[in-house]
């Protein structure tokens, strides 16, 4: 009996392998055909408007029939705002129908201007599903002639304090734009400590305290959102007596400043 038992455990073990080896040789790994992007161009790349209206055309080979061909536009902070199809099909602006060249026409109308190197992304997809590596290039926006912006109503608090004393210090300011708010590139202050040593410049932010500024894991300190008052609330204590020298600008996206408003905070023994 045991003999018997002997023999048959290796004749199963053998069965068993033979079935599972006739198993997997019928699974078959899929092949995946992604399209790619040969070749692409827009034309133009630079505008002096508050109107983008130009034509891209991008050559794209695929063995999989393509269902689509897209250029994303992005505004300055990464979002799209429109997308073009781009297609083969040899109606005006393409030439020629199924020669693999697809072409369209992007145009996008600005509700405020925003001045400089907006990103766009050629994106094609198969029938499978699958998708091209994105090809990236940029759109440079100008405004020629540009007005800069102005500031008022600055605040600065508190007036004085003591040496190393933690308090709040709130630097608010009004900006404007003739250009529109979305032309304003950066409100901040500037200063000097009673010694003479520069201070780190700070920006100011005009965003309702929404997010955390420049990885300080706080916020602004901005009460209200888009209303041209731009503020930053900090916490600490001057470490010297004497007078803190602020001074606030306003840059606008072409590189243009603003007028300079001063103010100061007396720290006392």
């Amino acid at each position: 009996m045991h003999k018997l038992k002997y023999f048959l455990l290796p004749l199963f073990l053998g069965i068993l392998m033979y079935s599972c080896e006739k198993e997997n040789s019928n699974v078959i790994d899929p092949i995946l055909y992604f399209p790619t992007i040969l070749d692409h161009y827009i034309t133009p790349v630079t505008f002096n408007s508050d109107t983008v209206n130009c034509i891209a055309g991008a050559t794209v080979e695929s063995v999989d029939p393509i269902s689509s061909v897209s250029l994303k536009f992005y505004d300055l902070y990464g979002n799209v705002v429109s997308i073009a199809d781009l297609k083969d099909n040899g109606v005006y602006p393409d030439t020629t129908a199924g020669d693999g060249k697809f072409t369209g026409i992007l145009n996008h109308v600005f509700i405020c201007r925003e001045v400089g190197f907006h990103n766009i992304e050629f994106l094609a997809t198969s029938t499978a599903g699958l998708t091209s590596s994105p090809i990236n290039e940029t759109i440079s926006i100008t405004r020629s002639p540009n007005v800069p912006p102005s500031i008022s109503n600055i605040i600065i608090t508190p007036d004085s304090t003591q040496q190393n004393n933690q308090v709040f210090l709130i630097f608010m300011v009004t900006a404007t734009d003739p250009n529109g708010a979305c032309d304003i590139g950066r409100v901040f202050y500037t200063g000097t400590s009673p010694g003479g040593t520069v201070l780190t410049p700070r920006n100011l932010f005009d965003d309702g305290s929404c997010c955390e500024v420049e990885g300080t894991g706080l916020t602004s300190g901005d009460t209200t959102a888009n209303d041209s008052k731009f503020t930053r609330k900090l916490f600490g204590g001057p470490p010297e007596t004497g007078y803190y020298r602020y001074y606030i600008k306003a840059v606008d996206r072409s590189g243009d400043t603003s007028n300079v408003l001063a103010d100061s905070i007396y720290v006392y023994p």
